[in-house]
């Protein structure tokens, strides 16, 4: 890491070398505050340098709180040049009872570079009873692959105007995820190989298609935000080896 600046409420948690003697590095973020707040605005930009290898997540969710006057929203950059590769795990995100908020992450790729995403929410504080009491609530993720858009997605929902439970997107589910995997070679036969290990319907609903730019989208749903986290790991971890050489993917907290 050649530079990082930070101010509060966001920081840096830890960061280091993961065992094994690796080239990549290990970096967790972490927010001071009880979460994002009335009118915060949070934004984060990142470079990742030629040949570079980040393996990111977050110490905790991302818990958008009420906001009475004015709306939040939480803002990520990401810039990958030539060969770079990012694997940003982060903790789900909870959008509280009365909260208005939106969430943007934006994925610039050069050429060759590798980029593992897993975006996953949750309806509310699910064990207090607060199931889609949010105002509302809007994601957009893109990723660009040079000037080509590889991914658009935007999600948004307002409980009070539509009901959330008769969402063809949600069926009777509270937690999603989103997993986007781009990297030079992925096809056909690694679409195969996701799609056998993923879980029978139930308590999870997935499915996988292929990215007309190459590479491969996941999206999940289900119960609890921790077994969509599993998954995705799962899913990513039966790519891993054969893109990067290296072994699973884990995030000790």
């Amino acid at each position: 890491m050649t530079d990082r600046y930070y101010s509060a409420p966001l920081r840096f948690s830890r960061s280091f070398r993961p065992p094994g003697g690796g080239d990549e590095l290990c970096v967790y973020t972490s927010d001071v505050s009880p979460g994002v707040l009335n009118g915060d605005h949070y934004q984060s930009k990142w470079q990742l340098g030629q040949n570079t290898h980040l393996m990111l997540s977050s110490t905790s969710a991302t818990r958008l709180h009420p906001t009475p006057t004015v709306p939040s929203s939480v803002n990520h950059h990401f810039r990958l040049e030539q060969g770079a590769v990012l694997e940003y795990f982060p903790e789900c995100v909870i959008p509280f009872k009365g909260s208005s908020s939106s969430l943007t992450t934006t994925f610039e790729l050069g050429e060759q570079a590798i980029l593992a995403y897993a975006d996953i929410w949750s309806a509310g504080r699910i064990h207090r009873g607060e199931v889609f009491q949010f105002k509302r609530y809007r994601s957009l993720t893109e990723i660009w692959q040079g000037e080509q858009l590889a991914v658009w997605d935007r999600f948004g929902l307002e409980p009070e105007s539509n009901d959330p439970t008769s969402s063809a997107a949600l069926l009777a589910y509270t937690h999603s995820a989103a997993l986007w995997m781009i990297a030079p070679g992925l096809g056909a036969a690694q679409l195969e190989s996701v799609r056998s290990i993923l879980p029978p319907d139930g308590r999870m609903l997935a499915g996988a298609s292929l990215l007309t730019t190459g590479g491969i989208g996941v999206r999940l749903l289900g119960m609890a935000a921790w077994e969509l986290q599993e998954q995705c790991l799962q899913i990513w971890n039966t790519l891993r080896s054969d893109l990067l050489g290296k072994p699973n993917l884990i995030f000790r907290k």
